[in-house]
This record gives structure tokens, sequence and C-alpha cells, in this order.
């Protein structure tokens, strides 16, 4: 099928998007890998460099998933990894070039919702500017993203033109690859598919799809109870990771100022549609007695995407707001086909909201393209990899513990680092006190610090300042190798823009009380 380049094609937008993305990675190594990414892939590069499937960098704090094996997370994640590292090598690159692919198979699926199922009258043209918002994509929720996209695609398509077990059969699949990659975000795609489903049953359609959303829950319960049963150590590693980094915060809280803020920016769409509330009640009846399918998908997508947020807000980690990015996308283009069906007087003025959407969304993505740009100038991966290799060097021979940033972990790896230490892992963050990271730290007493500008300005800075007031006769050495300042060095920037620049900031530490 040929596609005929237009500014008003979101087929067109979306390629774009994905050049756009291609590009950063290939000029500038952009976004630079967060604090996740080397958690989740540290085993998979240790495995083909050193024969070991277990992430060492853990070690102080996992004891199965940083010494035995690591089971701290769903595996499909880990079969993706392994054949991908299997065809393009273990290097950090490799790792970020995997996430772009699992960007544009995603980016790929929401457009093909949209074109296959939304009315072809609308503009789409804007809806797909909000992708320019995915930038921190570097967990396995970026694989999870397309299973329970195809799986809403499953959904709809069985909406629109009748179940059969086919379908059934690959919406079942497709949630519980899902869940056995990602659990929250399968939780969401599962949520939303059944409401659509549940809407589907209100508008009187005959065809239910319902079944296979019972059988994916039945499934996953069974298939985790065996391997709880047959593999108690694999069952264990999950365990140990979930008590570390629970879903649940303690009790209900109050969203605080940042977390509204991170709202607005991440979701801006949710509060849009959650502003035409008046407007859908008014429209109900139509729409509630609409066979058109895409409905279904708005309805489930809104009440399940802000029983998340509102989740986010008060009971789980705020972090998991950004995982409504893709599926906002799907929203922002339900808007725009409601406002033209039922209120078209309307419709220039809902399109100036949609430009206001896409202008907080992608801040990041400018930033990413200007002031990550020059930083990669000044400090290009590849100087940053020589860099590294010869920092890391003394530390293959010994076994001194070095903290470093996830970003830098595929390199010490690759350099044959005895002691690597995950700067988010030095200590149990599950007994948290007001000096866990103090006490966690003088117990590691690391020789040395290669840190991200994100990690050094946000976390270790103040950290350093604490010990140098605790053990005042700890000798501390910093050397910052940026030559352009950075947004995390800029209190007012710090969470506006972050990760975009490969300069290390390497701090060499001196304990009077051990010896060499």
């Amino acid at each position: 099928m040929r596609v005929k380049f237009s500014p008003r094609n979101p087929v067109c937008i979306v390629g774009l998007i994905v050049l756009w993305r291609v590009l950063l990675l290939v000029l500038t190594a952009q976004p630079v890998p967060a604090n996740d990414a080397a958690f989740f892939d540290g085993a998979m590069v240790n495995w083909f460099l050193h024969g070991h499937y277990f992430n060492p960098s853990l070690a102080a704090v996992f004891p199965i998933s940083g010494h035995q094996i690591y089971a701290a997370y769903p595996p499909l994640y880990q079969v993706a990894l392994l054949v991908w590292m299997k065809l393009f090598g273990t290097t950090v690159i490799s790792a970020m070039a995997l996430h772009v692919m699992l960007f544009a198979f995603a980016s790929v699926l929401v457009v093909l919702i949209v074109k296959k199922f939304f009315p072809l009258s609308t503009n789409y043209a804007l809806v797909p500017l909000m992708l320019l918002a995915v930038t921190f994509d570097d967990r396995p929720e970026g694989l999870a993203h397309i299973f329970g996209l195809s799986a809403l695609l499953l959904t709809t398509k069985a909406i629109a033109n009748g179940g059969n077990w086919r379908l059934s059969a690959g919406v079942a699949l497709a949630l519980l690859c899902a869940l056995y990659t990602s659990v929250i975000v399968a939780a969401m795609y599962f949520g939303m598919g059944f409401i659509a489903a549940a809407v589907a049953w209100l508008s009187s359609r005959r065809n239910i799809l319902l079944a296979p959303f019972f059988v994916a829950a039945v499934l996953f319960v069974a298939i985790t109870c065996c391997i709880a049963k047959i593999e108690p150590l694999w069952w264990a590693g999950f365990q140990e990771n979930a008590r570390q980094t629970p879903v649940l915060s303690i009790g209900f809280r109050k969203p605080q100022l940042l977390e509204i803020l991170k709202l607005i920016r991440t979701a801006p769409v949710f509060l849009l549609a959650l502003a035409c509330l008046p407007f859908l009640w008014r429209w109900r009846k139509a729409i509630l007695s609409s066979t058109e399918p895409w409905l279904a998908l708005f309805a489930g997508i809104f009440v399940m995407g802000w029983a998340l947020l509102v989740a986010d807000m008060t009971l789980l980690a705020a972090n998991y707001v950004g995982y409504i990015l893709f599926v906002q996308v799907l929203l922002a283009a339900g808007l725009l086909a409601l406002v033209r069906n039922y209120y078209p007087a309307r419709q220039n003025l809902f399109q100036l909201a949609i430009v206001g959407c896409v202008i907080i969304s992608f801040i990041r993505a400018v930033g990413l393209s200007t002031w990550g740009a020059a930083c990669a100038w000044k400090n290009s991966y590849s100087q940053t990899h020589e860099v590294l290799l010869g920092e890391f060097a003394p530390f293959a021979r010994t076994n001194f513990p070095v903290i470093m940033s996830s970003a830098y972990l595929y390199t010490a790896l690759e350099a044959g680092v005895q002691n690597p230490v995950h700067s988010d892992w030095y200590f149990d963050r599950g007994n948290w006190t007001n000096n866990a990271d103090l006490i966690g730290f003088i117990a590691v007493q690391p020789r040395r610090l290669v840190l991200v500008q994100y990690d050094y300005y946000r976390a270790f800075a103040p950290l350093l300042e604490r010990l140098r007031l605790e053990q005042a006769e700890v000798k501390i050495t910093v050397r910052d190798l940026t030559k352009v300042r950075t947004p995390d060095s800029i209190p007012p920037m710090q969470r506006v823009l972050q990760h975009i620049s490969w300069a290390p900031v390497i701090v060499d530490l001196e304990w009077p009380q051990r010896g060499h």
C-alpha cells in the first residue's frame, strides 16, 4: 500500500517522528539511558560477556538477581534482549537502538488503530505529535506497550467485525505476553480492553469479547503459581525486587506539587478530556447507543487511564504516569472525532487546545535536539567511552567497589570491572531511614564514583556534602568532565530536562580506615 506524503496524514507524521528518534540516536546518542536501563539489561550483558546470567551491579542489595540468577522482573523482555544482543552486541548503543525499534513498532500500532477504526473525516495530523513526549523508554515497558496495543487493536477489530476464536486467542495471547513483560502496563491495557468490550455489550452488540480477558487472567495466575512451585529461586528473586521497589506506597497520600506538575506535563490530553466531561455527559445517550468501535475504545482508555492516573497520584509511584503516553494519542484522536461529530462549531477551538497539549508534551524533545545536541558535540558518546575504559581499567585488577550510573555499566562490564555497583542500589531502599543512603555508602566504601550529570547533581553531590560533615578525614576529589553546562547542574532546570549529556562526573575517594 502506497502512503502519500501529506502533513495531514498521521502515518507520515509518525514516520518523521521515528526518523527524528533514529537521527537523535545516530548523531547524538540520546536520550542517555536513565537509572533503570542497566538494572534490566545488565544480566544479559553479563551473560554474553562473562557467561553468568545475573547482574553483578545489584549484588549489594539483591543477592539473588545480583549473584545467582536474574529474576527481578517478568522474563519476556529478557528474551527480546537475548535475541537482540546476539545480533547487535551488548553495548549501550545497541540497547538504545532496541528501544528506538520498540518505540517505532508501538507508534505504528497507535497510528494503525487510528487509521483503521476512527472516523476518516476527522483530521488527525496533530495527534501523533504527542509521541514526541516518549523519550524515557529504556525499560521493559517499551515491549509491554507493543503487546498491550496489539491487544487493543485486536479487541477493537473484534468489536467492529465480530469476534471469532482467532481474535479471541490473539487478545488472550497479547495480554498474557504483556503481563509477563510488565504487570502494571499490562493491567492498564487489560482494563482498557475489558471496558471497551463491556461498552460494546452495553451498546447491544451481539459479538462480545470478554472471554479472552478471563482466559488471560486465569492463565497468568496458574502459570505464575507453577513457576513459584517449580522454581522457588526465581520466585524469591522476584519477591526480592518487589520488597525493594513496592508498587504501592505506604497508605494513601495527597499528591505533591511536583507530582501534579508531572501529571500536567505528561498527561495534558487526559486533563483536557476531564474538562470535556460536561460535554460528554450531554451526549452520553448517543455515545452509548452508538455501534462505532472507536467509541468503545475511547471509553476504555478514558476510564482506565484516569483510574491509573488517580492511583499514581495517591497510592502508586508517580512515575507510572508515563505509562499512558501511547494511549494518550488515541484519546486525543477520540476527542477530535467526538467534537467533529457532536459539536462541530468548536472544532477550531478544540484543535488549538490539542496544539497546547502538544507544546506541553514536546518540551523535552526540543531540549534533546538543541541543548542535548550541544552537549553531544562537546562530549560525544565515543569520546566518553574511551575515557571510561581508562577510568575502569584499574578496577579490572582489583575488587574495590566502583559506584556508577546505569548508562556506564555496559562499559564497566565490557572493561571487566570486578565490583561494579549500580548508583541506585548501594543500600537497602526497602528499609529507608533519613540516613540510609549515607550509612550504605559508608558501608560500601567505594573508591570511585562514575556518574552521569543527573545522578551527581540530584543525589550524590548532597550525599558527599553529608559525608564530609560525617567523616571529614575522607578525601574526596571531584572531576566534572563536561564541556557544556548541563540542565542537571542548574536547579530550576533539573526537573525540565535530564539525561542529555554523556560527560561523566568522576569522584575519587580515599578512605583512611581501609588499607590496600
